[in-house]
C-alpha cells in the first residue's frame, strides 16, 4: 500500500479560515502538503508548505487532531494518507498571495462553511466535527 504523510496549518482569524484552491480539486483546502522524506519534520513541512503555497509565515501554536484517509479523494485509489494539522498564527497577513499551482487564497467564514455554503476538503469537515475549527 502507498503511504503519504502531509502536514499543514489551521489558521483562523475573526471567525474565518484561511484556505487555498488549486487546479487539481474543485474544493477549498488547508495550506499544506507532503513531508520531504528524511529531510524535514512535520513542523518544518508545515512552515515550508505555507511559504510555498501562500508566501505565509506562521507560528505553530499546537497540534490538532490528525486524520487518516484510506483512499485518495481525487482518484479513489486505495492508499493511506495521514494528515497532520497544527493550529497556527499567521505572521504576515498583508503578504499572503497564491503561488502557482495555487490559484486562489481566501478567508472563508467558519459559520458559512458549517452551513454548507462552500465545498471544502474532507479534513476541514473532520476538524469542525472534532471541535478544532470553531
Amino acid at each position: 500500500m502507498k503511504y503519504i504523510i502531509a502536514s499543514g496549518p489551521v489558521i483562523i482569524e475573526n471567525g474565518k479560515l484561511l484556505v487555498n484552491k488549486d487546479n487539481k480539486d474543485d474544493f477549498y483546502k488547508l495550506p499544506g502538503g507532503t513531508i520531504e522524506e528524511g529531510i524535514e519534520s512535520l513542523e518544518e513541512a508545515c512552515h515550508r508548505e505555507t511559504k510555498e503555497e501562500n508566501n505565509g509565515l506562521i507560528k505553530i501554536i499546537k497540534p490538532l487532531h490528525p486524520m487518516i484517509l484510506w483512499k485518495n479523494p481525487q482518484t479513489s485509489e486505495s492508499m493511506c494518507i495521514v494528515l497532520i494539522h497544527y493550529k497556527a498564527k499567521l505572521l504576515n497577513k498583508n503578504e499572503i498571495k497564491p503561488i502557482p499551482p495555487i490559484q486562489e487564497v481566501k478567508w472563508l467564514s467558519i459559520k458559512e462553511i458549517k452551513a454548507g455554503k462552500y465545498n471544502v476538503a474532507p479534513n476541514i469537515k473532520y476538524l469542525i466535527e472534532k471541535g478544532d475549527i470553531k
